[in-house]
């Protein structure tokens, strides 16, 4: 099989419709920010280091598909290190976030982690938790690390995804953004252009 590279540029009717559907915040300080999705109300929030509880309960309530497509991997108990990664990170080099519900159960996590020798590009991610899929969960926690990214000088995106991961691959290709995808044989490594979204983030800063 060989490489097929698929390039497309921003959709900005929709991205400006779905930047229409906040509120969406500019800065961390920001946050948590309440909002509705799918009906139930949500609160989108930074990962702090006292989520570390709540993270392995949200981690051990994933399906081992969900898992899988996310880690690449089977689903085994986390280390004590590996969610201490998630929680003590550095805020000058990587941003998590989190959509938690009413009693303050994670239902969606995103991060966003520079490269050190590339810092003006960062590597990002996502994952839903499943009783709370196909609510626009993913799409809204990564718009939101989006913009707080690029503010924070972020100029690109780079994510790599199993080819079999089809909702992640479409739902990269439906944030109205630039991308480009280069599929190899089991993965997708994909690009997203943040830089689209500074007409928005300058209206904002003008604005206020």
């Amino acid at each position: 099989m060989g490489i097929d590279y698929r390039c497309k540029g921003a959709d900005m009717p929709l991205l400006h419709q779905l930047l229409d559907q906040g509120p969406w915040p500019h800065t961390r300080k920001e946050m948590p920010l309440s909002l509705t999705l799918g009906g139930d109300r949500v609160l989108l929030r930074e990962v702090v280091p006292g989520d570390k509880g709540r993270l392995v309960q949200a981690f051990h309530d994933l399906s081992e598909r969900s898992v899988y497509l996310r880690f690449m991997r089977a689903k085994q108990p986390p280390s004590q290190e590996q969610v201490a990664w998630f929680t003590d990170y550095p805020r000058d080099t990587q941003l998590s976030l989190l959509l938690c519900d009413d009693k303050g159960y994670p239902v969606a996590q995103a991060q966003s982690i520079r490269r050190r020798r590339h810092p003006l590009r960062a590597e990002f991610s996502c994952v839903v938790a499943d009783h709370f899929q196909r609510r626009g969960a993913a799409r809204h926690i990564l718009l939101a690390l989006a913009l707080l990214a690029r503010g924070e000088g972020v100029r690109e995106w780079m994510a790599e995804i199993l080819a079999e991961n089809r909702p992640m691959l479409a739902l990269v290709q439906r944030l109205g953004l630039p991308v480009s995808l280069v599929t190899g044989r089991a993965m997708v490594f994909v690009r997203l252009d943040l830089t689209a979204l500074d007409p928005w983030l300058a209206h904002q800063t003008k604005g206020e």
